[in-house]
């Protein structure tokens, strides 16, 4: 046997040496992770599973016979006007409040963050919002726009601004400013407490180096708060994002979809197609194509996020 047999014996035999080794330190760790891993197979891995698979088949909701069409969903999908009047109004949707949720709970968080009278209060008000069920506050909302009784038209009325009452959620074309408004006012505490926990891990002695050089308050924001909260932003506003794209509550509660399905996202439809109409195939070839929007929207995003060089 020549030396570079041996070499490669002695070094393939090293390998697997420290194979074994790394296996058997860490076979403990694996057991107390598999209950966990199994439990999330099982509520995770199956439903997502399912899903594709009714979506290759024609399966009314009042019958047990399943017809195996394959991509047949899928082809009608793709070829239809509503898919593509969905994923605009959807991304309209994700958009605003993702927007408006970020802005918000930014410049709350950097009002928390400084010495204010009642700062401890104020910071547990903030999550009343977040802590109220969804639908509860669509139903508020959806008084409060209401517009004969409702507090904004009211106020509109008092000021001189308009001069009878607007039905915001009558009119295709405010309808969804107006629940996007609600679901800006659920998500925005969210977003001001994990805004407010990364400015609180900012190192103080940044500011106040940054104020003997004469930095301005928006030139510490700008240099010193937004790269800190870099990683902080991001994540929030990818988790914002998923939500706000899979929400329901807020709009089938205060619109239903309507008017003339001006408000109607992919979700919405969703639950139309699949449960009120009765097409289970039809509504889980939705939901495959809405999971892989998101799929793609999460690997692009943190790949971006990345990189930079940071790590997650």
């Amino acid at each position: 046997m020549s030396l570079a047999e041996e070499y490669t014996e002695a070094s393939d035999g090293s390998r697997l040496e420290r194979g074994l080794a790394y296996v058997q330190r860490n076979s403990r760790a694996y057991l107390l992770i598999a209950p966990a891993a199994v439990f999330l197979l099982a509520v995770v891995g199956y439903p997502i599973i399912e899903t594709f698979r009714l979506s290759l088949y024609q399966s009314p909701a009042d019958s047990n016979i399943e017809t195996f069409i394959g991509l047949q969903h899928y082809v009608e999908i793709f070829n239809s006007d509503i898919f593509y009047r969905l994923l605009w109004q959807t991304g309209r949707w994700v958009v605003a409040g993702v927007a408006g949720k970020t802005l918000l709970g930014l410049l709350i968080a950097v009002h928390l963050k400084g010495d204010i009278r009642g700062r401890k209060f104020f910071r547990t008000a903030f999550l009343i919002p977040w802590g109220i069920p969804y639908a509860i506050s669509a139903v508020v909302f959806r008084w409060i726009e209401h517009p004969q009784f409702g507090y904004l038209n009211a106020i509109l009325l008092k000021l001189g601004i308009i001069e009878q009452g607007i039905g915001i959620l009558g009119n295709p074309s405010l309808a969804w400013l107006g629940v996007v408004v609600a679901d800006i006012w659920i998500g925005t505490p969210f977003m001001a407490i994990i805004f407010l926990a990364g400015l609180q891990s900012i190192p103080q002695e940044l500011y106040e180096a940054a104020a003997i050089d004469g930095a301005e308050k928006w030139h510490q924001f700008r240099y010193i708060t937004l790269p800190q909260l870099k990683s902080v932003v991001l994540i929030a506003t990818l988790l914002s994002t998923i939500w706000t794209f899979v929400s329901f509550d807020v709009i089938w509660t205060m619109t239903g979809g309507g008017p003339i399905s001006s408000t109607a996202t992919l979700v919405i439809h969703i639950y139309q197609v699949g449960l009120q109409n009765g097409n289970l195939g039809r509504g889980a070839a939705y939901s495959v194509i809405g999971f892989l929007f998101l799929l793609v929207f999460a690997i692009i995003y943190l790949r971006i996020y990345t990189r930079g060089g940071d790590e997650l």
